[in-house]
């Protein structure tokens, strides 16, 4: 004869369902992007402060400091946005190493109870971020720092990943530091970084394609270098590709529009869970859907002068999913790791109640053991904290253009994306300019 299941087990189920519909970091930060959608950035970094969706000062306290300081980054307020994202990068830098406690904890419960530390990318966006701030408010020099710090994260990927399939290098960040030594008059480095660029997109950098305009600036600064051995050799690996120098006209400032769309892809919890008469069991995995979505064919505007195409320059989403994927061996060791000790935690406490009460297979036995389950199932959680403000993609323009000053707008098909930004150029000068569109 089957026994039916207990009254508590199945009170405990309906508890377990309603305590996993508790909200994670990707629902709670959902008020925020539907404002940031709708282009209201001071709104959207109100109800961030309002609802305040992350712990501020404990172990979210980085993934804190990354949300609002881009949220302030977007909504210009750059000042108080370096203060944050600089803190961020020094926590990000002293977060090394677990402590014994932190893993018991993680095991007992979930990965939710470490500290968040972020991921690779994400600690390289803290840079990009830092010297988008700085470069918007025309201190090249400052940018220069962020990029140099970015260069060292990347450089330190580079040696402590010795497989493929890894984060280890970022296309976008070597050929921003190359704008960057460009508009600080480095032209030496900045061919140097132009030309990592380079390498990194044609190494196969996740599905993204080999800019043409990156092939014709390092052509260019071949030529302007004296380069002319390493010019013929970038020609031949690129015949179809050819700076003329006669496209150089004097007296023209070069203007870099860094255009960033959409938002990555929050995670999702992949849940697996079955029940048997007395116990729950259940594991909780993080995973980011993969929904392709074509580029988009974005432009740039310089007043009523005809409109220059972006190219994609960085897939943020592809990389986010591909580092989870590169974890996922990881994190289904912790998850079982966290099955198996749950597990037993229940079995431990149905022994020890069956010692206190004398009776073998008892009711006070077994729902000391379905209670532990039941409370082992509910701490179960999937680790979805990420940098939910990042976008999706990462578009750029290079427009040459003549001295004075020019309103620059995103287009696509013949339609507005961005509000009219004034830019006030001089000869020979190299600017960047962030704009963000949904």
């Amino acid at each position: 004869m089957v026994k039916r299941p207990t009254k508590a087990f199945v009170l405990g189920c309906l508890l377990l369902w309603l305590f996993v519909g508790c909200g994670s970091h990707t629902t709670r930060m959902q008020p925020v992007r539907d404002s940031l959608r709708s282009g209201s950035y001071d709104e959207a970094l109100q109800r961030f402060q309002d609802e305040s969706p992350i712990d501020s000062t404990g172990k979210d306290r980085l993934l804190f400091l990354m949300e609002k300081g881009n949220l302030l980054r977007l909504a210009g307020r750059y000042r108080v946005a370096e203060e944050l994202l600089l803190e961020a990068d020094l926590l990000s830098d002293v977060q090394t190493g677990t402590s014994v406690g932190e893993e018991v904890g993680a095991i007992l419960t979930s990965d939710v109870s470490r500290p968040f530390r972020g991921a690779d990318y994400e600690k390289v966006f803290i840079n990009y971020c830092l010297a988008s701030c700085f470069a918007s408010r025309g201190l090249v020099e400052d940018a220069l720092v962020e990029c140099r710090r970015l260069t060292e994260k990347l450089n330190v990927f580079n040696q402590r990943y010795k497989r493929d399939n890894v984060y280890i290098d970022d296309a976008l960040a070597r050929y921003l530091t190359g704008v960057l030594y460009e508009a600080a008059g480095d032209l030496d480095d900045a061919l140097v970084a132009y030309r990592n660029s380079l390498r990194v997109y044609r190494e196969g950098y996740y599905d993204t394609p080999t800019p043409d305009q990156l092939v014709l600036d390092v052509q260019r600064l071949c030529l302007t270098l004296g380069f002319l051995d390493m010019y013929e050799e970038y020609g031949n690996a690129f015949p179809e590709i050819r700076y003329d120098p006669e496209d150089l006209h004097a007296g023209y400032a070069d203007l870099v529009v860094v255009v960033e769309e959409g938002f990555v892809p929050p995670k999702r919890s992949r849940e697996y869970t079955s029940f048997t008469r007395h116990r729950i069991y259940r594991v909780s995995l993080p995973a980011i859907p993969h929904t392709p979505l074509p580029p988009r064919s974005l432009s740039v505007a310089a007043g009523e002068g005809p409109t220059v195409p972006c190219w994609l320059a960085e897939n943020v989403a592809a990389i986010a999913r591909k580092n989870l994927e590169d974890h996922a061996t990881r994190d289904i060791a912790r998850a079982v790791a966290r099955f198996v000790a749950k597990g037993v935690v229940s079995e431990v406490g149905e022994e020890i109640a069956e010692e206190i009460s004398g009776e073998e297979d008892g009711v006070w036995s077994e729902a000391t053991g379905t209670l532990l389950s039941i409370v082992g199932a509910a701490t179960e959680q999937a680790d979805l904290r990420a940098w939910s403000t990042l976008p999706r993609r990462i578009y750029i323009a290079r427009l040459r253009l003549p001295p004075g000053e020019h309103l620059i707008r995103v287009t696509e098909s013949g339609r507005t994306l961005s509000a009219p930004v004034e830019v006030e150029l001089h000869a020979e000068e190299v600017r960047a300019v962030f704009l963000s569109v949904i």
